[in-house]
């Protein structure tokens, strides 16, 4: 069983945020185990306005993207009962940051925020991540899998198994 579940949550993936965020803390719950959120953005360029002047620097749009990156995780944190969460905010290159995030963490199973029925596009990050990033040393699992239907089975949940 994961004891350490990294959340990957990225800017922009809305949808499967919540439910995502409800079976990782499950899978922490059963095993006895922590979960650390990790919102990932790419390193924001300068806002410039309609007359090429510039309305942000870059710190500024990573100060307004740290918060909220954080509201998400303090939404998503609060659904959580019962297991110890913590949540961070990172910027750069998505299989940079899971990798680092990961060591850094001792992840037993990475995480990935994905729709309730993932397409190509997310099982081939799956891969990509657990095979290139994490070099198959840590699990990477697209979550949510828990949801419930006729038309949803085992098949439908997406594990990279560790060599």
């Amino acid at each position: 069983m994961a004891k350490r579940i990294l959340l990957v949550v990225r800017e922009g993936a809305h949808a499967a945020r919540q439910s995502a965020a409800l079976d990782a803390g499950r899978l922490a719950r059963e095993s006895g185990g922590a979960v650390r959120m990790m919102y990932v953005s790419p390193l924001p360029p300068a806002r410039m306005d309609r007359h090429d002047r510039m309305v942000a620097n870059i710190d500024q749009e990573m100060m307004r993207i740290t918060g909220e990156g954080q509201d998400c995780l303090a939404r998503l944190a609060a659904e959580i009962t019962d297991v110890p969460v913590e949540r961070v905010v990172r910027f750069g290159r998505l299989k940079d940051e899971v990798r680092i995030e990961a060591e850094a963490f001792a992840a037993d199973l990475v995480a990935l925020a994905a729709p309730l029925s993932p397409g190509l596009w997310h099982r081939t990050l799956a891969w990509y991540l657990g095979h290139v990033a994490l070099a198959s040393k840590t699990p990477v699992v697209l979550l949510p899998v828990s949801a419930q239907g006729p038309e949803r089975g085992p098949r439908d949940a997406v594990t990279m198994p560790a060599h």
